[in-house]
């Protein structure tokens, strides 16, 4: 298992799956998140470029994966976090794999904890975010309470 940032145009979600052909060096991802109980034929494909498109770190990237696909015909990603860039693209971190059986095992095991604590965190940053936009709001509302109170000060004068 392999730790990797790519850059992608493509929106993935957490948890999807991506895969590499090691005989075109095509990159390809599925629309739905990995499943420890799903063959890798019930997953559907589409194709996102070629494999040098997904560099982030020019030196150690091209190099990392053709390590990699030496190895197999195949390797398999699932997509762990992201987070957009000034130029409208993606970086993902990507957890890679030799073998559909380690990614099953991952599937199984990792992935469903690794789920869970996303979406805690998604729903505390949801919930942080609209605490700071009731805050927002209270001050906004104070502000013009008092202007409106001053308002009326200066008219009463």
């Amino acid at each position: 298992m392999k730790k990797v940032i790519v850059s992608t145009k493509e929106n993935l979600s957490y948890g999807t799956l991506i895969w590499i052909y090691a005989s075109n060096k095509k990159v390809y991802h599925s629309s739905k998140a990995v499943d420890g109980s799903a063959d890798f034929s019930e997953y559907d494909s589409h194709y996102m470029g070629k494999v040098h498109e997904l560099y982030r770190n020019l030196e150690k990237q091209p190099a990392l994966f053709n390590r990699m696909l030496a190895k197999s015909d195949r390797i398999f990603g699932v997509c762990l976090n992201k987070r957009r860039l000034e130029n409208g693209s993606h970086d993902v971190k990507v957890l890679f794999f030799p073998s559909w059986e380690n990614v099953q095992e991952f599937a199984e095991n990792s992935f469903p904890e690794l789920a869970e604590m996303e979406l805690t965190r998604k729903k505390e940053a949801k919930k942080k975010a609209k605490n700071e936009t009731k805050f927002k709001n209270e001050a906004k509302q104070k502000w013009l309470e008092r202007g409106k109170a001053f308002s009326t000060k200066k008219k009463t004068i």
